[in-house]
């Protein structure tokens, strides 16, 4: 079975979202290589009024009272913060479930995957310091020491590829998709 067929048959379709009451959202952008998909990560910028400050994350943000759909707040902040600008309609598969952060316990926040055929040039936005491409096969579960912002050292599961540490909400989005994908091939 192919991929986007796979992946549309388990994701919910963009269109049952057009009316949905999250807050925020997130871009999960996948891109074949090599053989293997491989997936858009972002590094915030180091920022103390930034709750995520200097972590690995996915493009994404809050939704706006212009947004008319939380389809439009992903795919609106994607262009925003790499410059990638998605067609809902051609590449967004679909989300996985919706997540909370456990910080803040109030904000929904709906993930969606999007699946990006051609390489496009990414060109960040002044909130974030970096990004890099991870071949799904490459990301490697355990459990690792994190630093949080108020000086604290925690133990946490996260996948980690090369010297980056995917861990929290962005480890728990990557999980559901990685759950899916794994259920398909066994």
């Amino acid at each position: 079975m192919e991929l986007t067929e796979l992946l549309s048959k388990r994701l919910r379709p963009p269109r049952e979202l057009l009316s949905h009451r999250s807050s925020a959202a997130v871009m999960l952008i996948l891109q074949p290589s090599n053989g293997d998909l491989r997936i858009l990560f972002v590094r915030r910028r180091e920022d103390p009024k930034d709750p995520w400050s200097g972590q690995v994350a996915l493009p994404g943000g809050r939704r706006i009272p212009s947004d008319r759909s939380i389809i439009e707040t992903a795919v609106r902040e994607t262009f925003e913060e790499v410059g990638i600008l998605l067609e809902p309609e051609q590449t967004v598969l679909g989300a996985l479930p919706d997540v909370r952060p456990l910080r803040y316990p109030d904000m929904l926040i709906t993930p969606f995957v999007a699946l990006m055929k051609e390489d496009r040039p990414i060109r960040l936005s002044p909130e974030l310091s970096g990004y890099f491409w991870a071949p799904i096969r490459s990301l490697k579960e355990d459990e690792v020491k994190v630093s949080l912002q108020n000086g604290e050292t925690k133990v946490v599961r996260a996948y980690v590829y090369r010297n980056h540490v995917i861990w929290g909400l962005t480890a728990r989005v990557v999980g559901s998709l990685l759950k899916i994908l794994k259920e398909e091939t066994t």
